[in-house]
């Protein structure tokens, strides 16, 4: 397949790029500086730059391909991520780039559109499974965009195209992934919110990589991609500093949390126990890391 694949250079393309170039696909991935290109050209991706708001520059990108993978976002650094400016440019990527593309696909007679979103658009499930038709209800308006996203790459559908959206767990793994993360739980700077029985819901980042590779050939849909064994909060950070070899951090109250750090604390201590079971059927795909317990302490190994 001929593949435009925006966000190659992040932490999701950097793991999948060369994935699918080693699978036999022609990738055309958008970069924007000089060791991003190398590093593409590196790995046997075709560097190209695009400005994803302007509809001609991303319409010369679109044409001839067979597939858009749309994985660019612009998350913020641990250290600003509970500030709501910080998340302006994620919102573009998502909104904004988003029609943009879904613009020149249909344009372009591109036939399938794989669009990245994320599982924590969930309402609050208690200790329920949440599968793609539980009720959505955002925590914090940073969500907004992914929704805004999904509706996006509706109209794609809207017009015969085939469209794959993959709502991601919460990503971890080596190197810039979880750096900052990991560091913060090291040094037992990083408390349990509450009374940490939460469940949260997990994706090792290579698993990023076979899921879109999967999603190549997936029927049309909106699909979990997570994990199969969610855990605790609780649980969750205990293997973490388990694997670091330190205590966890101490326990601090919900309202002293949000007093810090405002509308975030919400996504501290909402509970989503997903399932990936549509994406399993429908794809034989399953993640290489059944349970952050275990990928954690191969992260810190």
């Amino acid at each position: 397949m001929r593949i435009l694949f925006t966000g190659a250079t992040g932490v999701i393309g950097r793991v999948t790029v060369p994935v699918l170039v080693a699978a036999g696909h022609a990738v055309a991935a958008v970069a924007r500086r000089d060791d991003d290109r190398r590093w593409l050209t590196g790995v046997g991706a075709q560097p190209i730059d695009v400005d994803l708001f302007d509809p001609d520059s991303t319409a010369r990108a679109v044409a001839g391909a067979d597939v858009v993978v749309h994985m660019a976002t612009a998350i913020p650094p641990q250290a600003s991520m509970t500030k709501r400016e910080a998340w302006v440019m994620n919102d573009r990527l998502r909104t904004e780039a988003t029609g943009v593309l879904v613009d020149a696909a249909l344009a372009g007679g591109v036939e399938r559109f794989v669009q990245q979103s994320i599982s924590l658009v969930y309402a609050d499930g208690g200790d329920r499974w949440l599968d793609e038709d539980s009720p959505v209800a955002t925590v914090w308006d940073v969500l907004d965009s992914a929704l805004d996203a999904e509706n996006q790459v509706a109209r794609f559908a809207d017009r015969g195209g085939t469209v794959v959206v993959l709502r991601f767990s919460s990503l971890y793994g080596p190197g810039r992934v979880s750096a900052d993360y990991v560091a913060s739980v090291a040094a037992r700077k990083l408390p349990l919110v509450g009374r940490g029985d939460n469940y949260v819901s997990h994706l090792h980042i290579d698993d990023t990589a076979t899921a879109i590779t999967a999603a190549l050939v997936a029927p049309s849909g909106l699909y979990n991609v997570t994990d199969d064994e969610p855990v605790t909060k609780r649980g969750e950070l205990e293997s973490l500093a388990a694997a670091l070899g330190v205590k966890r951090a101490r326990s601090i109250p919900r309202w002293t949390a949000r007093r810090v750090v405002g509308p975030a604390e919400a996504l501290l201590t909402v509970s989503h126990r997903v399932s990936n079971g549509r994406f399993q059927e429908a794809t034989g795909w399953a993640p290489t890391w059944p349970s952050v317990t275990g990928g954690w302490a191969a992260v810190v190994a």
